[in-house]
């Protein structure tokens, strides 16, 4: 009896209906074809139509069909059969030149032969997709993550000398020597959709230098993970005060981070008189933060010497930036790159304002504020 599973999963690989393709001369494709009831069991099978989904090579004494089965069939599914083992070796040497396996056939147990050129026929479809199923924990981590970095790069290595299913046991031993990945990898394959899921598992005791990696900070175990964690709740506290201001800033210029309600101070009422009336007065003071976005632009103009001189020099680093600017950046002149010059020179035109002229314009924002004075001149000597 035909193995039910493979004869499914073959069928949904050849787009619906199993159909091979059989190459060899006509008295030995009829003695195959009679070998079984193809069509009872909705096997399609058609001699030399190289428009089948997968196909079989019938080795003879001459090989005169290899040549033709070899041109007809490249990047197909195929396989090499032999019905005598006196022809072994030829359907091997065939089998070689068409990078495919090769089965022998026995007429007198067709079933039982047919199941096996069928399970060797589903191996030969193309690898889909290879899925990589890791920690839940480890998910949240960047590329450049060196955990990360490491089952990237030993994946993408192995699995690009992998192209066919029979060719999945080249993953074992896949993390061999990996610094945080148990060196075997479970392997799921679903021969139906030609994927694979590939389960890593971390190595035991990597969690918290991972911990450490991504925080910044040397976190060992429980005690430190937990100070750690106090310390970037009450950071994100602080944060999430000044966020949206910042956002704001970005996009308009100009930020306002309103007073939250533990920054409220309040006044001790006290009542007021106005003529034959009387109320009270209530006061209350907070900090607001004003975050404005200044646009700082710099230039350097290093000079390198006569027209003469660096002329030449001045054309290549120019043809340079246009080539690769980001290289040009990094490249070095008088014992500095031209990125950190550049840096230097915003650098000191942010920090150029006084302290004196900080004081004057956070003193007359806060008149602005607190008398409702929309206007202002400023006058910048």
């Amino acid at each position: 009896m035909l193995d039910t599973d493979v004869c499914s999963d073959l069928s949904a690989r050849c787009g619906g209906k199993i159909n091979i393709g059989l190459w060899c001369g006509e008295q030995l494709c009829e003695a195959f074809t009679n070998s079984f009831d193809f069509a009872g069991r909705g096997i399609e099978v058609k001699y030399k139509d190289s428009a089948c989904g997968v196909h079989l090579y019938f080795a003879e004494g001459d090989g005169a069909e290899s040549s033709e089965f070899f041109s007809r069939t490249d990047g197909k599914p195929r396989a090499v059969v032999y019905a005598d083992a006196s022809l072994q070796s030829a359907a091997e040497e065939v089998a070689a030149r068409c990078n495919c396996p090769a089965a022998g056939f026995d007429f007198s147990a067709a079933e039982e032969g047919l199941n096996n050129i069928l399970r060797i026929l589903l191996f030969e479809f193309p690898l889909r997709r290879i899925d990589v199923d890791i920690p839940e924990w480890t998910q949240v981590m960047p590329q450049e993550n060196t955990a990360i970095a490491e089952l990237l790069s030993a994946v993408t290595e192995r699995s690009s000398k992998i192209f066919k299913m029979s060719e999945l046991s080249d993953l074992d031993g896949m993390f061999a020597g990996a610094k945080y990945w148990k060196e075997n990898a479970f392997a799921e394959a679903d021969l139906k959709t030609g994927c694979v899921k590939l389960k890593a598992e971390a190595k035991d005791g990597i969690y918290f230098e991972m911990l450490s990696e991504i925080a910044g900070d040397e976190i060992d175990g429980e005690y430190s993970l937990m100070r750690f964690v106090r310390s970037a709740s009450q950071a994100k506290k602080g944060y999430a005060k000044v966020k949206d201001a910042l956002e704001c800033a970005g996009v308009n210029g100009y930020g306002i981070v309103q007073p939250s309600e533990d920054d409220i101070v309040y006044d001790t009422p006290s009542v007021i008189r106005q003529g034959g009336n009387v109320g009270i007065k209530l006061k209350a003071s907070a900090p607001s933060y004003h975050i404005i976005r200044v646009d700082v632009s710099g230039e350097v103009n290093p000079i390198m010497g006569s027209a003469a001189q660096s002329e030449n020099m001045v054309q290549g680093m120019m043809a340079g930036f246009e080539r690769n600017a980001e290289e040009m950046w990094n490249t070095d002149l008088f014992g500095k790159s031209l990125k950190s010059m550049v840096q230097e020179g915003l650098a000191a035109k942010v920090s150029s304002m006084q302290e004196e002229t900080r004081g004057k314009l956070r003193r007359a924002v806060n008149r602005m504020v607190n008398e409702g004075k929309g206007g202002a001149i400023v006058i910048i000597l």
